[in-house]
């Protein structure tokens, strides 16, 4: 009973959410019924341990995404997005506009820029294509977000902290078990290309274009009207800002924060003849910016409640027990992993959880460590896409896309295809890395 009530907690959520319930409030009816049917203190849950979680995420991320959310409107305003989306038109034309979108996060996330930043960084090049390839902004999410967290994540070599923490507790590299890795990320890849692909001629079918709203119209007419005078930026000076802040981020290893600055003052520099209505800008920047954390917060606190609840405990004995009933070690593994990231909500905090608990034994039982690394990774980026995670609800907020209009194409991409990745994975695993 007590694992039913969480999984029934998540499942209001996503009933609520889909419904458009506010997510602050569908997240509130979320933790009170988790609360009340796991026999916690309902008044101390939700002011104590709930909003320690949803402070902690303030704390983390609130600087963060400011500056992302200015970087955002600079790109928009300086004509920046509009001349970067013009070339990716023109060199790879309307039907290949979605693919150059996945295809352009992927290289952002593999360059070390954090999601939350690429998320940023991208929304406004995505929206100007979408614009200029007539295709419907409900989709928007889930070209940024299948870009940004599913294939490149599970890419051998590829900076991003799920590809680093199973190195703390593992003897390997963050190119391990390279083979099934690129095999893995490939066919991710493909299946996002053809879903989204697929769903971009059936909307055109029906005659669902781009849609767009005042402050929309006012940014893309500003665009248009420098494109028809000649006064869009150079493509390669639009790209230096994005540059820049790779460069700050993973060359100087300064704080994300530093290198967000670094793109903000750069983009400023470059463009300042323009950018108009400066103090509208950062007025807006910060409206998008709490709205963002606000959102994100309150679905992130979330976990904090569940790993309190007696529930969550309870999954993960029985993951564990089941760990050693004598089944395929690397099965055992992989669907662990996933489970505790849905749970968690977090990608780190599930992978983190199943290698404390299970490296050493399945180590001595013969379990290869690279294919372990790989699995774990690739695993990782599976259910910690559902409604409660940070990375889903920032994205449809930054995006302006409701959760009923975006969730099903960002579920589809970033949790289907991604969990028929980790089963190839398993098999491929389990073909090249046989248990010693």
């Amino acid at each position: 009973m007590d694992m039913l009530v969480i999984l029934l907690g998540l499942a209001i959520l996503l009933v609520l959410t889909l419904r458009k319930v506010p997510v602050v409030y569908a997240a509130a009816i979320s933790i009170i019924f988790i609360a009340v049917f796991s026999g916690l203190p309902i008044v101390k849950t939700v002011t104590s341990d709930y909003m320690t979680g949803f402070a902690g995420f303030v704390k983390a991320a609130w600087l963060m995404l400011l500056l992302g959310a200015i970087l955002s409107k600079l790109m928009d305003v300086s004509g920046a997005a509009s001349s970067i989306a013009a070339v990716i038109i023109n060199k790879f034309g309307v039907k290949h506009a979605i693919p150059a979108i996945v295809i352009a996060g992927g290289l952002l996330t593999f360059g070390g820029v954090s999601a939350f930043v690429s998320c940023f960084a991208l929304y406004p090049i995505t929206l100007a294509v979408f614009r200029k390839a007539n295709l419907p902004r409900y989709l928007i999410p889930a070209a940024i977000g299948s870009g940004i967290f599913t294939w490149v994540t599970m890419f051998p070599g590829n900076p991003q902290i799920q590809n680093i923490i199973p190195s703390s507790y593992l003897p390997t590299d963050a190119m391990a078990a390279p083979v099934v890795g690129v095999i893995s990320a490939a066919f991710a890849l493909v299946l996002i290309l053809v879903y989204l692909t697929f769903e971009a001629k059936k909307a055109k079918q029906k005659g669902i274009g781009f849609e767009s709203d005042e402050e929309t119209n006012q940014i893309l007419a500003k665009a248009d009207e420098m494109e028809c005078n000649g006064k869009l930026p150079n493509v390669i000076l639009s790209i230096a800002p994005i540059v820049a802040i790779a460069v700050v981020l993973n060359v100087f290893n300064q704080d994300i924060s530093v290198a967000l600055l670094s793109g903000i003052v750069l983009c400023a520099a470059l463009f300042f003849k323009n950018i108009t209505g400066v103090r509208k800008l950062l007025n807006d920047s910060v409206s998008s910016a709490a709205v963002t954390i606000v959102n994100a917060s309150a679905i992130v606190a979330i976990g904090a409640v569940i790993k309190i609840a007696p529930g969550f405990q309870k999954i993960v004995d029985f993951i564990l027990n089941f760990s050693q009933s004598g089944g395929n070690p690397l099965i055992i593994f992989g669907v662990a992993t996933t489970l505790l990231c849905g749970l968690n909500a977090s990608g780190m905090g599930g992978l983190s959880t199943t290698l404390t608990v299970l490296a050493k034994p399945f180590l001595a039982m013969g379990v290869n460590p690279d294919i372990m690394h790989r699995i774990g990774v690739i695993a990782s980026v599976g259910l910690d896409s559902l409604p409660h995670s940070g990375g889903i609800v920032a994205i449809l907020a930054i995006s302006g896309v409701s959760y009923k209009d975006g969730y099903k194409h960002l579920f589809v991409t970033t949790v289907l295809i991604t969990l028929l990745t980790l089963a190839l994975a398993l098999v491929l695993g389990n073909i090249f890395y046989p248990i010693a």
